[in-house]
């Protein structure tokens, strides 16, 4: 059985014990901001997106991953004292400090380079190639059909706005812009 939860969860147990051998250095008042943010983007997120290309994210699956990563970096930031007050950061304001996208976001585009590697090689005999290319045969089983991969990744690339993107990806430079236009998109 292809249980998409029981990678994302072992993803999650991985970065959390790596997350936790670093956490001395994480609580160092000694490093600076940005090499914990270095720490993080270097050791921990590639841990925790390893294999995400590949991922059908679920809503549940991306509220969890939603929640582990501003726990880290909220550590990393700390609270902000606003008004002669503390307060803990919000979500946007520790992207923003960050000066990256959410890990769901993350995820996506990377399920978008990926497809659109996939799809721009020239090579036909590629197994990838044809298993992405191919329609399966028989019928689908009665009541809610499975989340696949291909439709979530249509449903974001047709979020951005580009019909055709079959027809993008052959033009790689377009692609590239696309991707690019797609890291700043808020919506995906």
């Amino acid at each position: 059985m292809n249980n998409r939860s029981v990678e994302v969860n072992a993803r999650l147990t991985m970065a959390n014990r790596a997350y936790y051998g670093l956490q001395n250095h994480m609580k160092s008042r000694i490093i600076y901001r940005n090499t914990k943010t270095l720490l993080y983007k270097t050791l921990i997120r590639p841990i925790l997106t390893y294999g995400a290309e590949t991922w059908v994210l679920s809503k549940q699956d991306g509220h969890r991953l939603s929640i582990f990563e501003p726990k880290i970096l909220r550590r990393i930031y700390g609270p902000v004292k606003d008004g002669g007050k503390w307060r803990i950061r919000t979500n946007e304001e520790i992207y923003q400090q960050c000066g990256e996208n959410d890990i769901v976001k993350f995820c996506k585009l990377s399920r978008m380079r990926w497809e659109g590697h996939v799809i721009s090689q020239d090579d036909d005999d590629d197994l990838s190639r044809r298993v992405l290319l191919s329609e399966p045969g028989g019928k689908r089983p009665r009541g809610r059909p499975r989340l696949r991969w291909k439709d979530g990744v249509e449903e974001d690339v047709g979020r951005l706005g580009c019909i055709n993107w079959k027809v993008a990806v052959l033009n790689r430079e377009g692609w590239r812009k696309l991707l690019k236009e797609a890291k700043a998109h808020p919506g995906l």
